[in-house]
């Protein structure tokens, strides 16, 4: 994530108060009597089953239209509006057939729940057991679905505190999650919940008068069977209901329709490319016998360089278009029905293309890797260093001996920050961000290919005397990415048909848990409250966003780097995702739950037990592993509460020598994955696995640590 510029991120969040569940009196009434003709709601568009206000439980089947086609069905009226009045536009949400596999719980009670009986992130619900306030099931299987809950931390009214409930391990597509609350979730005095009279029919077996439910009546009760075969008795119900998770459709299949299409369009040696500046020194440039001087091409720059950059070449490439335009307003260019997703033309976007001093001094063609560069930063922001200048990006790249490429995330790039705030003050144009990141996910395939087809061929990017080019064309292709680059480059390297290797250093998975959690998030907060002041209504439509993220979502896509790789990717590929103990930026609970979702070990021993998760103490690890290091930043309290102050822990792991060395041997030589540098080098707080090691973050050049000595020496 973006280093001192925090994310105004989109995620901008609600609204004005919505209208609280209907009838119930009339209701009540009508039970009491066994009256058998169900009432007649005074709001049939809002649900009744739990809590103090219409959307209470979200997500759940009463806004789902079944039916040979199912489609979501949100009643325009009824979402959350900003403070200019403006309604959330529900089209977006209501093309999907199903709600997100990812989504987030959201419950208003009429008081807030006891939280200490809640199973929050560290005593997870991992098991089925009788004492349990609230109990998750799949409805095809009939078995428990582990979840944490929590209070919402931000909540500045009690009436309005949101009970927000997170599925510890993800559920597949087109599954159907059953919801239980029960009598053991005890309100601030200790004392159950009633279950409303709409619920009350319910278990009665009666109808209840809305259609929304009365018209899938059968589902309905079906979730009475299965939580009653589960052990628990419809005696101790407060409320139960249940959603369907979207199909594929509306997860990952529109990512790889967009790749297969773009991988056919690019070919092997890519579209076209223009460079707009190439800077070098003028010892370099002698080694370029081709390269013009800048007084035949003024594109040609002659400059002092940053001791870790020889050669920088600045353009921009050329790469199928799927949105419907290129400007801020742009979105996916669905056509048809059922809804497509059509080329629109190309776009052309902004490369940079890094050189280090040691590949001019080897003389001979170096390998490239793929960069991915932090939140609302760019390749530029973090490759265009003046010689006074710290940045992580060309110091590894020096570091490795490789020639570096990288494009910007479209969609939380720097120059998306104006968007951005747009969306924090207009949630319905969210998917501005979100579908340009689906876009721009498959861009680098388009950046790969013509960098080493057509730009690795240009005349200005050969040596002296034997004219053989920069990059090294028979070399595999290896990506390396930080923070915004590990979450989207784990959605980027699962479609990547040509990388072999790849490391997704601090990243997370989940957008909608990710928000609250993540420094870069809390000085827009106040934006968003300002705008969205209901506490309930934010953390609804942070919920309500996962859909839209889910196009790009590495939530969905992890599984599919190494686990169940996607056709048409390289064999025996490798995978390594690094996380930072105490990361203030990308929480490590989304770490936690984006290595679930990939299905690689975290490597022994660990500074905190992730439970559920896959573990190995093998050392060296033939890569697909995760590990923790730290560097001594501290941790976080337990929830959801934004953290106010940045400690840094998502840039001190990068800087580490011996984290550099790890990353080198997997990336560039025989991709085994060990920490043990840390203790070769004697820097180890304390001699032991896993590596904690103190590391300053160099706000100036001067302050970089030094080179790590590559290849590292053998370790004992």
């Amino acid at each position: 994530m973006r280093r001192f510029l925090p994310v105004c991120l989109c995620l901008a969040a609600a609204c004005g108060q919505s209208t609280a569940s209907s009838s119930d009196a009339t209701v009540a009434a009508d039970v009491a009597a066994d009256v058998d003709q169900p009432p007649v709601p005074a709001d049939p568009d809002c649900n009744p089953i739990v809590g103090n206000d219409c959307w209470s439980g979200w997500p759940s089947n009463f806004w789902l239209q079944a039916g040979a086609t199912p489609h979501l069905d949100l009643p325009a009226a009824k979402m959350p509006a900003n403070s200019d009045g403006k309604l959330v536009d529900v089209t977006e949400w209501n093309r999907r057939d199903g709600f997100s596999p990812n989504s987030p719980i959201v419950v208003l009670l009429p008081t807030p729940p006891t939280a200490t009986l809640l199973p929050d992130e560290t005593r997870p619900a991992l098991t089925l057991t009788a004492d349990l306030p609230i109990v998750l099931l799949d409805a095809k299987t009939g078995a428990f679905i582990p979840f944490m809950a929590e209070l919402d931390a931000n909540a500045d009214v009690p009436a309005r505190q949101a009970l927000l409930i997170r599925l510890w391990t993800p559920v597949q597509e087109n599954s159907r999650v059953i919801v239980a609350l029960t009598d053991k979730l005890l309100d601030g005095k200790g004392q159950p919940y009633a279950p409303t009279a709409t619920f009350q029919r319910l278990l009665a077996g009666k109808a209840t008068g809305y259609a929304r439910i009365d018209g899938q009546l059968a589902d309905w009760q079906a979730d009475l069977t299965a939580i009653e075969k589960a052990g628990l008795a419809r005696s101790h119900l407060v409320a139960a209901w249940h959603y369907d998770t979207a199909s594929t459709t509306w997860t990952h299949a529109p990512a790889l329709a967009m790749r297969d299409a773009l991988a056919t369009a690019v070919g092997q040696t890519g579209l076209g490319y223009h460079i707009d500046m190439v800077e070098t020194s003028t010892e370099t440039a002698a080694l370029l016998p081709n390269l013009p001087s800048p007084t035949v091409d003024n594109r040609v720059v002659i400059q002092e360089m940053h001791p870790d950059v020889a050669l920088r070449v600045r353009g921009t490439f050329q790469a199928p278009l799927y949105l419907t335009g290129t400007g801020d307003d742009a979105t996916l260019n669905w056509q048809g029905n059922p809804p497509a997703i059509v080329q629109n033309g190309l776009v052309t976007r902004p490369f940079i293309l890094l050189v280090p001093p040691n590949v001019f001094a080897r003389h001979k063609p170096a390998q490239l890797m793929l960069y991915g560069h932090g939140f609302l930063r760019g390749a530029c922001k973090e490759g265009c260093v003046q010689p006074g200048d710290a940045e992580f990006f060309p110091h590894f790249v020096h570091a490795a001996g490789v020639v570096s490429i990288g494009t910007d995330w479209w969609g939380l790039a720097y120059t998306e920050l104006p968007l951005a705030v747009q969306a924090g003050n207009d949630f319905s144009l969210l998917t501005r961000i979100t579908d340009k990141l689906a876009a721009g996910a498959v861009l680098p395939i388009a950046l790969t290919r013509m960098a080493t087809g057509a730009l690795a061929n240009d005349p200005w990017l050969q040596f002296d005397p034997d004219k053989k080019p920069l990059i090294d064309k028979a070399q595999p292709l290896v990506y390396y990415g930080n923070s915004l680059g590990g979450i989207m480059g784990t959605t980027m390297s699962s479609l990547h048909p040509d990388l072999t290797r790849m490391v997704m250093n601090v990243a997370g998975g989940g957008w909608s848990t990710l928000l609250n959690r993540s420094s870069d998030f809390a000085p827009f907060l106040g934006i968003i409250n300002g705008v969205y002041p209901d506490k309930f209504n934010q953390q609804l439509l942070f919920a309500m966003s996962q859909s839209l993220w889910d196009l790009s979502d590495p939530i969905n896509f992890a599984d599919h780097v190494i686990k169940t790789p996607f056709a048409n990717t390289q064999p025996n590929r490798r995978a390594l995702w690094p996380m930072s103990m105490g990361d203030s930026q990308v929480a490590n609970l989304t770490s936690q739950m984006l290595n679930r979702v990939a299905q690689v070990p975290v490597s022994l021993p660990v500074f905190e037990v992730w439970p559920l998760n896959l573990t190995t103490a093998d050392v060296p690890v033939a890569g697909n592993t995760c590990l923790q290091w730290d560097s001594e930043r501290g941790t976080h309290p337990p929830g959801n509460g934004t953290r106010e102050t940045d400690n840094l822990a998502h840039y001190a792991t990068r800087w580490m020598p011996e984290f550099e060395q790890m990353i080198w041997r997997f990336l560039f030589d025989d991709g085994l994955v060990e920490q043990r540098y840390c203790l070769a080098g004697g820097r180890d707080e304390d001699g032991k696995l896993p590596c904690n090691l103190k590391e300053v973050v160099p706000i100036t050049y001067d302050q970089s640590p030094p080179l790590p000595v590559i290849p590292p020496p053998p370790i004992p």
